[in-house]
């Protein structure tokens, strides 16, 4: 029926560990040596020494005591090794940070993520939601450092696309805030004295499987922008896209038109009579209601009674289908830490602006027909995204490391506005029949009769209404405006491959 985070990960340096995963971005940053490189043939047993004695916090002369007593052995490799020695340590210093190169790297993974995503309406309180899905990932991301200046600039873009896994379920929910308006009934007797409003309450639980997903963004940032301690950060500002698909299947729901709702004595409970409407001989109709009693008496000269919108219904095939699109700019923060010249913590921190739409196919329709039939739409700016994500890399060559990581994201907006397609073939052919109908019934009469534009004459009240919608929807779509609010969050494990040329 149309009705209409957290996550925590052990990082002692981030504790609010942002966006991997390609979720916002992450990539490698080109600062790692292979385990190799500790052992090139190329350093002598002096400059292990000395970098051992460095490291150490000793005093690079400490071994010069040891030394004295083979001056042929220890002195002379050490004097051999000092020409190589200053330019070794350079190179060491510029490889911890990426400034210290330019050019390509690229970032791919999977990952495994669980979402839900969910919208309400507010005038009718109906909520659907997906709260337990599950996607599989891949996801590429790529960039290029160069130099403008003193500065140095990197763009990067980065795809990512996803697969539904399993079956999820999908809950539409026409109960919990309430239900939908029917109609209000009337005492044609006693002044229209209004009896009650009908009030339409449903719930269906359908399987959803077969959706995909599909994301990119772009972006521009200023590489190790600035440092504190250890970590170096990259400001960044882009734009970025996500869409995904959903479908329902194998649907089954319950719908329940109620009367009369009343709290049970001695507690909170509320229960609601289902709407029945009876049928005299003579051509008029009557809900029925409780008692003060409660009991339900049937009046003498009833020719038939109708539970109304009362009904357990199965729908084998696809009876929800939706298409949602988060898009628009963003700023980030990009974060490195060099733990050592071959292990790294990378992170980010992305908040996004985006618009949102929603184009969905659902059985809000009365003739249960299947084009388009809602869509919900709020303007870039009006919706918000946090990303959030983390990498732990560690090197693999001198230019390829493996990460793992974890990705969050969270995408919300408010009073979106909602759109509702009607079928104007069922309302027109429907209008006609009661015309029809009407004129058998009322030899001479007119449409204005029928429509109860005319005094002394009662009109049909199924052609008022589909007149008064047609009037209230013009080109037979209802709009509302701020009607609907949606929100989109992802949790996924990430394993990846990055390098750099």
């Amino acid at each position: 029926m149309r009705k209409l985070p957290q996550f925590l990960f052990g990082c002692s340096v981030f504790a609010f560990a942002p966006m991997a995963a390609n979720a916002a971005g992450t990539y490698y940053t080109g600062n790692y040596q292979s385990p190799q490189a500790r052992y090139s043939q190329t350093q002598t047993y002096g400059q292990r020494q000395a970098a051992y004695t460095r490291s150490a916090g000793y005093n690079t002369n400490g071994y010069s005591a040891y030394s004295s007593t083979r001056p042929n052995v220890m002195t002379n490799r050490t004097q051999a090794a000092q020409p190589q020695s200053q330019p070794r340590s350079s190179a060491a210093a510029t490889s911890t940070s990426r400034t210290g190169k330019n050019g390509f790297w690229v970032d791919g993974g999977i990952s495994h993520e669980f979402a839900h995503w969910q919208f309400e309406m507010k005038d009718s309180g109906s909520i659907l939601s997906y709260d337990n899905l599950a996607w599989n990932v891949f996801d590429l991301h790529g960039g290029y450092v160069f130099d403008i200046g003193n500065t140095k600039l990197q763009v990067d873009a980065g795809f990512k696309y996803g697969i539904q896994s399993g079956e999820n379920k999908m809950v539409d929910d026409d109960i919990t805030n309430g239900g939908y308006f029917i109609t209000q009934w009337v005492d044609g007797n006693n002044n229209n004295a209004v009896i009650g409003e009908q009030i339409g309450h449903a719930l269906s639980i359908g399987t959803s499987d077969g959706g995909n997903m599909l994301g990119f963004n772009v972006g521009v940032g200023l590489t190790d922008f600035f440092k504190l301690g250890n970590v170096r950060f990259t400001p960044s500002i882009g734009y970025r896209y996500l869409k995904y698909e959903l479908e329902t299947k194998k649907n089954y729901g319950l719908s329940v038109d109620t009367a009369a709702c009343f709290k049970v004595n001695g507690s909170d409970e509320i229960q609601c009579d289902p709407a029945i409407i009876i049928n005299y001989k003579n051509g008029t109709q009557q809900i029925i209601w409780r008692d003060e009693e409660g009991k339900i008496e049937i009046a003498d000269g009833v020719s038939s009674i109708d539970t109304q919108g009362t009904y357990f219904y199965q729908q084998p095939g696809t009876s929800h289908s939706y298409e949602v699109e988060w898009s628009g700019p963003y700023i980030a923060m990009d974060m490195d830490y060099l733990i050592n010249q071959n292990n790294a913590v990378n992170a980010r921190v992305e908040l996004g602006f985006p618009g949102y739409k929603s184009t969905g196919d659902q059985p809000y329709r009365f003739d249960w027909a299947h084009p388009k039939s809602v869509e919900d739409k709020a303007d870039m700016f009006s919706a918000f995204h946090l990303g959030m994500g983390a990498n732990w890399t560690t090197a693999i060559t001198d230019t390829v490391s493996l990460s793992l990581g974890v990705t969050y994201d969270y995408y919300t907006v408010s009073d979106a506005d909602a759109k509702t397609y009607l079928n104007e073939n069922y309302y027109v052919t429907l209008y006609n029949e009661r015309w029809t109908a009407w004129s058998e019934a009322n030899p001479g009469g007119t449409e204005a009769g029928m429509l109860g534009q005319v005094d002394g004459v009662k009109g049909d009240p199924t052609a008022i209404n589909i007149k008064q919608l047609e009037s209230d929807c013009p080109g037979w779509v209802c709009s509302s405006g701020g009607e609907i609010e949606s929100f989109y969050k992802a949790l996924g494990v990430r394993v990846g491959i990055n390098a750099k040329f």
